[in-house]
C-alpha cells in the first residue's frame, strides 16, 4: 500500500473541511478513498434532503443539478491545488488521514457524531487503511480499538509508512497538529474530545516526536 500516494491524492480531492450536518452532507470533491463515494452518498436518502423527494421528475432534476455541482467542485479542487508544492499537498493529505482516525475515535468513545459528512469521509479513509492494520470495520466500532495505547501505535505505524523527500518529522508534526485541531473544532472546540484522544496525543508526542528529536 502506497500511503504517501493516498495522502497526496487526499490533499487534492479534499478542498474544504467537512461541513456541519446542517449543511451539505459531504464535500463532493472528497473522493480519496473511493471513486464511488459520492454516488454512495447520493443513494442514501436519509443523508441528503435533496434526495427525499419521491417524484422521479424531481429526482432527475436534482441529479442534473448535482452533476453540474460535481464539475464545479472538481474544477475548484484543481485550481486550489495549483501553485502548491508536493510537500504542502502531502501535509494536507496526511492531515486528512490523521483527522479521520481522531474523528472515529471521538465518535466511538463519546457517542457523538461531529457531522454526517465528517463521519462518512473518516470511514472511507479508514477503509483504505484496514489492510495496513489488519482490522475489520467492526473493530473500528469497538471502544477497545480506540484506547490511547493501540491508537497511538497505529498512528506511529502510519507515520513510518509515509515517504517524503523533505523533512519528514516536521511535515508529520504539522499534519498531526493541524489534524488534531480540526478534530477538536468538529466536536465543538478545545477540550471537547474524549480524554482518550488527549492521552493519545500525549503518547504520540512522547513516543514519536520527542523520540525523533532526541536522536
Amino acid at each position: 500500500m502506497d500511503i504517501s500516494r493516498m495522502a497526496n491524492v487526499a490533499s487534492v480531492n479534499q478542498t474544504n473541511l467537512t461541513k456541519s450536518s446542517e449543511h451539505r452532507t459531504m464535500d463532493k470533491s472528497s473522493t480519496l478513498a473511493s471513486e464511488h463515494t459520492d454516488s454512495f452518498i447520493k443513494s442514501q436518502k436519509a443523508f441528503t434532503p435533496a434526495y427525499t423527494k419521491s417524484s422521479a421528475k424531481k429526482q432527475n432534476s436534482d441529479n442534473n443539478l448535482l452533476q453540474r455541482e460535481d464539475s464545479e467542485d472538481k474544477v475548484g479542487a484543481i485550481k486550489q491545488s495549483e501553485g502548491k508544492g508536493k510537500a504542502e499537498l502531502m501535509v494536507e493529505g496526511v492531515q486528512h488521514i490523521i483527522r479521520a482516525m481522531f474523528v472515529k475515535q471521538g465518535e466511538v468513545l463519546s457517542g457523538n457524531v461531529p457531522s454526517v459528512g465528517a463521519k462518512l469521509y473518516a470511514e472511507e479513509l479508514l477503509g483504505q487503511l484496514r489492510k495496513l492494520y489488519g482490522n475489520s470495520e467492526a473493530d473500528e466500532n469497538d471502544p477497545a480499538y480506540w484506547q490511547p495505547e493501540p491508537t497511538a501505535e497505529r498512528l506511529i505505524l502510519f507515520f513510518e509508512c509515509v515517504s517524503i523527500d523533505d523533512d519528514k518529522t516536521t511535515m508529520l508534526d504539522r499534519s498531526f497538529s493541524g489534524a488534531f485541531k480540526e478534530t477538536e473544532e468538529l466536536f465543538g472546540g478545545r477540550g471537547r474530545l474524549p480524554i482518550e484522544s488527549y492521552e493519545t496525543k500525549a503518547l504520540i508526542q512522547e513516543k514519536y516526536f520527542n523520540a525523533k528529536a532526541a536522536v
